[in-house]
């Protein structure tokens, strides 16, 4: 079975960029350990900074991927079907689509004689 599209794209668009960020979270968490102990004083301060920074990623992974119920993945999911069953139906009714042609050479011509307005 072959995985979705929103998947594949939930799946490098969210969850690579928070591995990277949690490797290197780690990763500087671990160098400021060792700097810190070597006696640098503000170091300490940056050994607590990381770890909060990678929580922080987490979190936001986790609003965007599980909670679908607010916010931006929600809306766009709805606007991507909204722009779908306006395809749909442009594609059913060729009324409608010479009237969306219209507008938008309307919209173009303006913005051709106009270029500073909007």
């Amino acid at each position: 079975m072959r995985p979705s599209r929103s998947r594949m794209r939930d799946f490098w668009q969210l969850d690579v960029p928070l591995v990277i960020v949690l490797i290197l979270c780690t990763s500087i968490t671990v160098i400021e350990a060792m700097r810190a102990t070597e006696g640098v004083w503000r170091a300490w301060i940056y050994l607590f900074e990381w770890p909060m920074i990678g929580a922080f990623a987490v979190w936001i992974w986790y609003r965007f991927k599980h909670e679908e119920g607010g916010g931006f993945v929600r809306r766009w999911r709805e606007r991507v079907a909204r722009m779908e069953a306006e395809a749909e139906q442009e594609a059913q009714d060729p009324e409608l689509a010479a009237w969306r042609t219209y507008q938008r050479r309307l919209r173009e011509s303006d913005a051709e004689q106009h270029p500073d307005a909007g």
